[in-house]
């Protein structure tokens, strides 16, 4: 059997959770395993980012962290991947709750897949993942 590791970075308990379901759903189809790592802050997410190379990132922008030190917002952290480390090349989900769609163009300039949580369809993301996952 396969098996898979995903980073779902958002401090949205809620959201992480309709991650899993929707991961638990997309392995189920691949008769695949999936690893789960959660990270619950921007700065949680840099090192796991740093520690461990990851099929699929799944992360978000608004992080409610911004008074620790090392916070940035989810933009910031999708283009220090891209620069450099284990998750370079890593197939990135930038899931926003951003309505005007005015991260768009910077997460589809550093080769993220930019989805509204708001429009967020369980069956799309399934499918959505499990393209990811067969490559």
């Amino acid at each position: 059997m396969q098996a898979f590791t995903v980073l779902v970075a958002d401090d949205d308990e809620s959201q992480r959770n309709i991650q899993k379901l929707v991961l638990a759903e997309a392995a189920k189809s691949l008769d695949a395993e999936v690893r789960i790592d959660e990270a619950l802050d921007s700065v949680q997410t840099r090192i796991f980012l740093e520690k461990k190379k990851y099929d699929i990132v799944i992360l978000d922008n608004e992080f409610k962290d911004e008074r620790s030190p090392g916070h940035l917002p989810g933009i910031a952290l999708l283009q220090l991947m891209r620069k450099g480390g284990l998750n370079m090349k890593s197939p990135t989900i930038f899931l926003t709750g951003d309505p005007y769609d005015t991260l768009r163009p910077m997460a589809e300039k550093f080769s993220a897949i930019y989805y509204q949580k708001a429009k967020a369809d369980t069956g799309e993301m399934t499918q959505m993942y499990i393209k990811l996952l067969s490559k």
